[in-house]
């Protein structure tokens, strides 16, 4: 009775396992949400903030569809400091981010 309960287990798992030579690309794997946002992430809005000395800028944008964002106003940081001179408070700016895992990075900061 152990013997045929323990067969039945066996059976079970291995029926419910995928085979074990199936490739990685027959498996339909999913792409990353970031191949979406190939290419440069750039958006528009309002600078509301500006930090010169420690290189951060708050800037309430639009949404940002590349990375599914909604409105909002967010403070980032400057891949380089000298990109934030010329920017004030109430300037309409584009700006670029460093890449969908850094999004917190702005690489670019232009008035419109």
């Amino acid at each position: 009775m152990l013997r045929s309960l323990i067969v039945s287990i066996a059976l079970l798992a291995t029926a419910c396992s995928p085979p074990a030579t199936q490739e990685a690309d027959d498996m339909n794997m999913a792409e990353p949400a970031t191949s979406a946002a190939a290419g440069p992430i750039i958006s528009t809005g309002t600078v509301t903030q500006v930090d010169a000395a420690a290189g951060t800028i708050t800037i309430n944008h639009g949404p940002i569809e590349a990375i599914s964002w909604p409105a909002m106003t967010m403070q980032f940081t400057a891949e380089s400091p000298a990109i934030l001179q010329g920017v004030a408070v109430g300037d309409a700016v584009s700006f670029e981010l460093k890449s969908p895992t850094e999004t917190s990075v702005v690489t670019m900061v232009q008035e419109q």
